[in-house]
């Protein structure tokens, strides 16, 4: 696993696990999207890292945070 790559921090938000991770860091980023992909009823998440700013890659797609990382919406 690369240093970029943060597909287990998003599956551990995905599984529902309390989040362990210091907030606004990159693993919290993906920790939130991975809770987000569960709650919205999407696979689980693949090849997960962060983008410019603090819009995180999963698989092709890309999504950007609102304001408390709660949901995301989904640019491409």
């Amino acid at each position: 696993m690369s240093r970029r790559d943060l597909t287990g921090a998003a599956l551990v938000g995905y599984m529902g696990e309390p989040c362990p991770f210091l907030a606004t860091s990159p693993s919290w980023y993906a920790y939130k999207l991975g809770a987000f992909l569960k709650a919205s009823g999407r696979a689980e998440p693949t090849d997960v890292a962060m983008s410019r700013g603090d819009s995180v890659r999963c698989r092709d797609m890309l999504f950007k945070p609102n304001a408390d990382a709660s949901s995301f919406e989904r640019l491409r």
